[in-house]
């Protein structure tokens, strides 16, 4: 029976990994340790040279002084529902890839003029605290970085196509820092990381609960034009950074820095990259007041009354 038991788990594991897409052949080269195939050196592929000679690259620093209050940005319209997908360790950060043939979520409104469609979540975070977000606020980072990534549909074919096309793509960031208490969406993953431990693996999950991975409100946020912060560093995006944080405990955190072979995508973040000029929008009104306003354009970013105090 034990043997029937451990060939059934065997099995089971490898149908996981079989279900797993291929990686690119560039996808095995480039990484975050900045030497030989870290960010400084993406831009040596031919195909990638954007990454490098960009002038609307991401991630940016935000400084909270200069941004512009934007009168007509309305609140994102965004469809929380339960998503099914793959969970996958990809070396360079776990990845929820969304399954295309369920219910799509879409996300609209805002500052953008098309419909765009969740296409996957990436997950960005680093071995300390304040240093896994890949966007700064005034120079400091949060825990972690959560991107909600879309792609147009109403111009656009698929993913493929749009990412490398005019507007074809929609980035929600939300920061991830640490609280009092589980979140009971990231326990879900937390619950997998034994099962994608290994660079490549994946897993199933169905019926995610996608709005326990996002803020209370997204109604607030800020908004630029910029570019994916992965190879090839497409300058394709809409970026909209949500006003508020989600909350993980410090355990969940410190799970997800001890996934076996996380060297691998250990503090997997790009530096902040020029603004060069480009102009940073949000529908924060900064004049009135209100608890949903987590932002003081002239002496703090906070997402509670604890945090980004200078």
């Amino acid at each position: 029976m034990q043997m029937l038991f451990a060939f059934v788990e065997g099995l089971l594991f490898q149908t996981v990994l079989a279900m797993c897409p291929e990686s690119d052949h560039w996808g095995g080269w480039w990484g975050y340790d900045g030497y030989s195939s870290g960010p400084p050196r993406w831009g040596d592929n031919e195909d990638w040279t954007i990454c490098k000679t960009g002038k609307h690259q991401s991630p940016i620093n935000i400084e909270p002084q200069t941004l512009l209050y934007d009168p007509n940005l309305q609140p994102l319209k965004l469809e929380a529902a339960a998503i099914s997908g793959l969970f996958r360790n990809n070396k360079k950060d776990l990845t929820f890839l969304v399954n295309r043939h369920g219910f799509g979520v879409n996300i609209s409104s805002g500052p953008l003029s098309y419909r765009y469609r969740l296409y996957q979540i990436k997950l960005h975070f680093g071995r300390q605290n304040q240093t896994g977000s890949e966007h700064t606020v005034d120079g400091r980072g949060f825990d972690g970085e959560l991107h909600f990534m879309a792609y147009n549909t109403e111009l656009y074919a698929n993913y493929t196509e749009a990412q490398v096309s005019p507007r074809g793509i929609a980035i929600l960031a939300v920061f991830l820092t640490t609280g009092e208490h589980d979140n009971a969406a990231f326990k879900t993953l937390q619950e997998r990381f034994f099962i994608i431990d290994k660079p490549d693996s994946c897993t199933d999950i169905e019926n995610f609960p996608l709005a326990d991975l996002l803020p209370e409100s997204t109604d607030h946020f800020i908004t630029y034009s910029g570019s994916l912060t992965q190879p090839g560093c497409r300058e394709t995006v809409q970026w909209v950074i949500i006003n508020k944080p989600i909350y993980i405990s410090q355990q969940q955190l410190n799970d997800l820095r001890n996934i076996p072979y996380q060297e691998w995508m250990d503090s997997n973040t790009r530096p902040v990259m020029p603004l060069n000029n480009r102009n940073v929008r949000t529908n924060i009104n900064f004049r009135k007041r209100s608890r949903l306003c987590s932002m003081d354009v002239s002496k703090k970013y906070q997402v509670n009354a604890e945090l980004w105090r200078r």
